[in-house]
Formats: structure tokens, C-alpha cells, sequence
């Protein structure tokens, strides 16, 4: 039997048996394939997919950590502390929007123009509404990942299989996966009346925050803090509730961890909460048990929150409890922006971030 008939029988035979068992690389039309996104969509997508856009930073960021040559532009225009720790080539991308929080600045001709292969939607919760409307209107295939914190193994391992990037996700998702259970053990063996009872000061002036239920602060609940702003009424979206310095006042909590965004400047609360007088009166102040979110290249809990809050979930971790997690976070960082980010961090970039994130005798520590 000729060669070249039986190498023809064989590709037949693995075709059938890809379409048959529904798998990713079902037969689409020539060229394409059907793929079953995180939401259970079927999705007609390109065999090969070389250029790809998220509709938010939380898609933005775990492309970026998969694999940043695939990557077409930006949700915002990065600022210069977030370039400086972005590899070379991608600093900078266009800027073409997204739909994101209050920042719904998808241009769709602009995407259009860019023609991605795909485009990422990723967030919590699973956005298909407005998948298929974003689908519907530009005709670009559009695909659901799972945002949220404990799923990101999964996510890794499907955006791997999707985009031919299946080694590099599974380390990437064996990372997560080691990092989310070892934390999730630990932290069980800790009585509820025993955690640390936490505020995430957002805002200027530390008086906007992330209640109970807000993707948010899901990292902050994960590490087994208390979230003592837990009643407050959840903003969708984009977040921020408004409370009063009254309130703070009554929770008075054990810890406070100071977040940031591009709506304000950094840093600017965490600068002045030691020198105002009513919030020298909280236990967390007086104790020095204020500290500011690390945000380069990438907010390492939140705005977005994507696979950046594995690092974060580390950093709350030890915060909470250091003699349960006595990371030395110097090496941890280093460790991380290695594998993610592909960056090797020097001792002056280390201390920078580091600078406000620590307890200070802990920052002088190399």
C-alpha cells in the first residue's frame, strides 16, 4: 500500500476522532477550528492565532504573562512607573480601550482596524451578554476566560490549549495552583475569631473601600483577613463604596492595606495617614500595621485582578499571619516577576516596590 495513501487515511482517521470527541480542535470551516470557551460557548476561531486583544486589563495581564508576542495593544495608557518594569518591546503597544469598570472605551472601528484573530473577555462574573454583543458587532470571535482568583489554574491551562502555549501555561498554572492550595490549608487552621481584621483604604483619603462580596478585594478574604467594611453596599463595577471616617473609626481595624488606581495619585494616603490626627487614633495606625499595595508593572491585588494577586495573596498572607507564612518576600518577589513576567528585578527595583509594603525593618533586610 502506497505511502502517501496511508499517511491520508491516518490524517483522516485523527480528524474524525477530533470532531467526534469534541474536542478543542474541532473542525470549523477551512482554516478554522471550533473551541469551547470557559462560559461553554462554541467559538469559530483561526487554526493559527497570532494577534489578540482583551477587552480588560484582567485578559490584558494574563496574556501578557503567556505570552506578550501575541498581544495588540493596551486597555489604558500605561504610566511610567508600570513601563519601566514592562519588557522592552511592549511598552509601547497602542492603546485601544476595553470594557472595563467606568472605563468602557472600546473603540470598536479602532479594534476593528487592528484586526485581531481573537478577542479576550475575562472577568467575574462570565460577561457572555456582552461577549456576544461585542462578537455580534465587530464579527471577531470573542472568548470567555474565567477571572476569577481560585479558577486562574484552569484559565492558564485554557488559554494555553487556545493560543499553542500549552508548556508555558502549565508551568504557569502549576504556580498558581501550588500557591492557592498551600495558602488555602493554612489558612483553615485558623479560628475566625483569630484573623486579621482588615481595611482596604481606597481613595485620596483612604475613605473609599471594597466591601464583602466585591471582586475586589477577593485576594484580601483569601489570605484570611476580615474585611470589617463587610455590610457596606457593594459598587458594581468599577467599585469604590464611600464611607465616613466616622465608620473606620468604629471598626477600628487591626490592619490596613492601602490600594491605588489611576484615579489618584500614589501613594497620597499612605503619605498622610501618619500625620492626621483622627487616624492616629486607629489600632492599625498606631501599631504601624499600614501598608501600601505594590503596583508595578501590575497592582499586585487589584485594578485588575488578574494572576497578578498570586504574588498578592503572598504578600497579604505574611502581613496576616508571618509566623503561619515567613516568606522572605524579597525572594519571593524576585521569584515571581522571573516566571510571570520574565524580569529579572535588581535590588534597587526590589526596594522600590517594596519600599511601603513591609514593615521597616523588614524593607532594610536584603
Amino acid at each position: 500500500m502506497p505511502r502517501r495513501f496511508l499517511l491520508c487515511v491516518l490524517s483522516a482517521i485523527l480528524a474524525c476522532a477530533c470532531i467526534c470527541n469534541g474536542s478543542p480542535l474541532s473542525a470549523g470551516k477551512a482554516g478554522t477550528r471550533m473551541v469551547t470557551d470557559m462560559a461553554g460557548r462554541q467559538v469559530e476561531v483561526p487554526v493559527q492565532i497570532h494577534r489578540v486583544l482583551a477587552m480588560s486589563p484582567m485578559g490584558t495581564v494574563l496574556m501578557y504573562t503567556l505570552d506578550p508576542s501575541l498581544l495588540l495593544g493596551w486597555n489604558y495608557q500605561p504610566d511610567p512607573g508600570e513601563r519601566a518594569l514592562l519588557l522592552g518591546p511592549y511598552r509601547n503597544l497602542p492603546v485601544l480601550g476595553g470594557w472595563f469598570g467606568k472605563d468602557n472605551t472600546g473603540n470598536l472601528e479602532k479594534i476593528m482596524q487592528a484586526h485581531p484573530d481573537v478577542l479576550i473577555s475575562m472577568g467575574d462574573p462570565l460577561g457572555t451578554a456582552q461577549a456576544e454583543r461585542v462578537q455580534g458587532q465587530t464579527h471577531i470571535p470573542v472568548i470567555i476566560l474565567d477571572g476569577r482568583l481560585e479558577h486562574l489554574p484552569d484559565t492558564y491551562m485554557k488559554a494555553g490549549e487556545l493560543f499553542g502555549s500549552a508548556p508555558r501555561a502549565a508551568q504557569l498554572a502549576s504556580e498558581c495552583r501550588r500557591t492557592l492550595e498551600e495558602i488555602r490549608q493554612k489558612i483553615s487552621s485558623i479560628p475566625q475569631n483569630k484573623r486579621r481584621r482588615y481595611y482596604y483604604a481606597e481613595g485620596p483619603k483612604g475613605l473609599e473601600t471594597e466591601p464583602g462580596g466585591s471582586m475586589h478585594s477577593e485576594a484580601l478574604n483569601f489570605a484570611g483577613g476580615i474585611n470589617v467594611a463587610s455590610g457596606v453596599e457593594v459598587q458594581q463595577g468599577y467599585g469604590h463604596s464611600a464611607v465616613s471616617l466616622e465608620q473606620v473609626l468604629r471598626w477600628n481595624p487591626e490592619i490596613v492595606i492601602s490600594g491605588y488606581d489611576h484615579s489618584s495619585t500614589p501613594g497620597e494616603f499612605y503619605k498622610t495617614v501618619w500625620t492626621d490626627f483622627a487616624w492616629k487614633i486607629v489600632t492599625a495606625v498606631r501599631n504601624r500595621d499600614v501598608y501600601e499595595t505594590p503596583q508595578y508593572p501590575f497592582n499586585w491585588i487589584d485594578r485588575p485582578p488578574s494572576v497578578n494577586r498570586i504574588i498578592g495573596i503572598k504578600w497579604l498572607a505574611h502581613l496576616f499571619y508571618p509566623s503561619l507564612f515567613p516568606y522572605d518576600m524579597r525572594n519571593e518577589t524576585r521569584k515571581f516577576y522571573k516566571l510571570f513576567y520574565q524580569l529579572d528585578l535588581s535590588d534597587s527595583q526590589l526596594d522600590q516596590l517594596l519600599s511601603t509594603a513591609l514593615r521597616r525593618s523588614a524593607n532594610k533586610t536584603k
